[in-house]
């Protein structure tokens, strides 16, 4: 058995949960490493949809323990929220645990995150969801977060909520914002504690005992690479790493442990929120690709920003995380293209350029394209390679050869049964 890392290798919304649904149905430990809310995955098993946001993808196997790791920040309204979506399908979430150290997000965090937003020039907007993600990481980093076992104990809560609220009423005044009356925070998140108290657990030895039996374990990251802090599209990123090294620090184990990297693109390109996007369309082609891909947002439902596959972006993902394969999701919304393009490199101040640039460079870079013929037949029922069209077995060779990764799963619908095993 193995421990296997599922990380997205473009902008977000890969389809990551499709590929941890399907493997969870045989893992024994499910575990979200990084980010909160802001992103959501959509599963569609024969329970039914579900837009998760917070839960790990592999909670409809009751047999798979979930963790919500270390390195994530949990808003526990949303998660309650969740927990009675998947509550109607039959689904109870007593396997779901989060760790003590995670950080938890406050009714002032979204609050502020929407102040902030807004309050920031035309054109630098970073597109957050205001789901209090970005506030919640900063007090994590000046160390002045409230973790989800400070609710355990009521006396630390407290000291540390006096501690912390003088500046967080300062700033929400300064944005006209209500201040945090302390007794009225302590009466909402007692409702946190009764609800989620005893999942809030030391999650360690269960990791440890996990990897050390040889266990099938998963480790589920949020958004993708060009999101990431430190190497994505700064400032228009999330606030953590959802890299496989991300994946390390987030779930507590270390590099060596982890046998897979399994990197997650769909067969276009798609992005949520502000900054570059070297490939976007604004042409009928970005309508169909948004139309039959149906792309928007889980999470806010906004109209995602659709291109064509950014093998650039993709090769960058590959050696950043260290891909041992790649998972192509979507294939099947390309079925009515003639023609598919594939941007191999860009063109920047006259120069071409193959290596990804910093933000800077990519605002400046326009795609080059490599054409190929579309297949304009329908993948929705292939279930082998072999099932598949020869000019799509062609551009499904040609997103491997260009990522620097094998290809591993290919995806031609939502369904579980919808994929192809290479």
């Amino acid at each position: 058995m193995s421990v296997t890392a599922i990380v997205g290798a473009q902008w977000g919304d890969e389809g990551k949960g499709r590929v941890v649904d399907y493997l969870a149905q045989k893992a024994e430990v499910v575990i979200r490493f990084q980010g909160g809310d802001n992103a959501g995955h959509t599963v569609i098993n024969d329970k039914g949809k579900f837009a998760l946001h917070i839960i790990p993808s592999g909670i409809f196997n009751s047999e798979t323990i979930c963790i919500v790791g270390a390195g994530t920040v949990v808003n526990f309204d949303t998660m309650e929220t969740e927990l009675k979506s998947i509550a109607q399908a039959g689904v109870d979430g007593k396997n779901l645990f989060i760790d003590r150290r995670a950080h938890l997000i406050l009714p002032f965090h979204c609050l502020l995150d929407g102040a902030e937003e807004a309050s920031k020039k035309s054109g630098w907007a970073v597109g957050t969801t205001k789901r209090g993600v970005g506030p919640c990481y900063s007090d994590k980093a000046a160390r002045v977060g409230i973790r989800a076992s400070d609710i355990l104990d009521t006396d630390r809560l407290r000291t540390r909520l006096e501690m912390m609220l003088p500046q967080k009423n300062r700033q929400l005044s300064y944005y006209g914002l209500p201040e945090v009356d302390i007794d009225e925070l302590m009466e909402h998140i007692a409702k946190w504690r009764e609800k989620f108290g005893n999942q809030i657990i030391d999650t360690m030895p269960i990791v440890k005992k996990a990897v050390i039996e040889k266990k099938e374990v998963l480790l589920e990251g949020q958004l993708g690479i060009m999101r990431d802090l430190d190497w994505g599209i700064y400032p228009y990123t999330t606030s953590s790493n959802p890299t496989a090294g991300g994946a390390c620090s987030g779930a507590g184990l270390s590099p060596r442990h982890i046998d897979e990297i399994i990197g997650v693109v769909k067969a276009y390109s798609t992005s949520v929120g502000g900054g570059p996007f070297p490939t976007e369309l604004f042409d009928a082609d970005g309508e169909k690709l948004r139309a039959v891909g149906g792309e928007f947002g889980a999470t806010t439902g906004r109209p995602r920003r659709c291109g064509w596959f950014d093998a650039v972006a993709a090769s960058f993902s590959c050696w950043v995380n260290g891909f041992t394969s790649i998972a192509v999701t979507k294939l099947d919304v390309l079925d009515t293209f003639e023609t598919i393009k594939i941007c191999t490199g860009y063109m920047i101040d006259g120069v071409l350029v193959t290596d990804l640039p910093d933000t800077a460079g990519q605002e400046k870079a326009e795609p080059v394209y490599e054409e190929v013929e579309g297949w304009m037949c329908s993948t929705t029922e292939a279930r082998t390679w072999e099932d598949l069209p020869a000019k799509a077995q062609s551009f499904v060779n040609r997103i491997a050869e260009l990522t620097g990764a094998p290809m591993k799963f290919i995806s031609v619908g939502p369904e579980r049964d919808q994929i192809i095993i290479l």
